[in-house]
């Protein structure tokens, strides 16, 4: 995806945003329950659940802020919608019929969902 196709589909999040309601933009799912939070989430690559590491979900946790600063500074509209929000970065695990959350970060702090090795 460029980065007009990527700004077209973050403004078109934002309005959904706007009325509580996510979107999902490339790899990541934007949510915005009220006007103080903000959540990104993203999806291990890990195709078994028992192969995940801490090590390994803090490195894709990391890869999913780093998507998300790109997203930010391709989308003027997505920075002001974001500005003075709490970001919450989630990282799970799709299994097809569902999800399960593994971890999620807060103002740099990692809370596990999950028990991992």
């Amino acid at each position: 995806m460029d980065n007009e196709e990527l700004e077209l589909r973050i403004n078109n999040a934002i309005i959904l945003l706007r009325d509580g309601h996510p979107y999902k933009v490339g790899d990541l799912t934007f949510g915005s329950k009220d006007k103080n939070h903000f959540s990104v989430t993203g999806w291990t690559l890990t195709n078994d659940l028992k192969n995940v590491t801490k090590e390994n979900a803090v490195k894709e946790l990391n890869e999913i802020k780093d998507l998300f600063k790109r997203m930010t500074s391709v989308s003027k509209q997505l920075s002001d919608f974001i500005e003075n929000k709490r970001i919450e970065y989630h990282l799970g695990f799709d299994y097809g019929m569902g999800a399960i959350g593994i971890c999620t970060e807060t103002n740099g702090e990692v809370k596990w969902e999950t028990d991992l090795s």
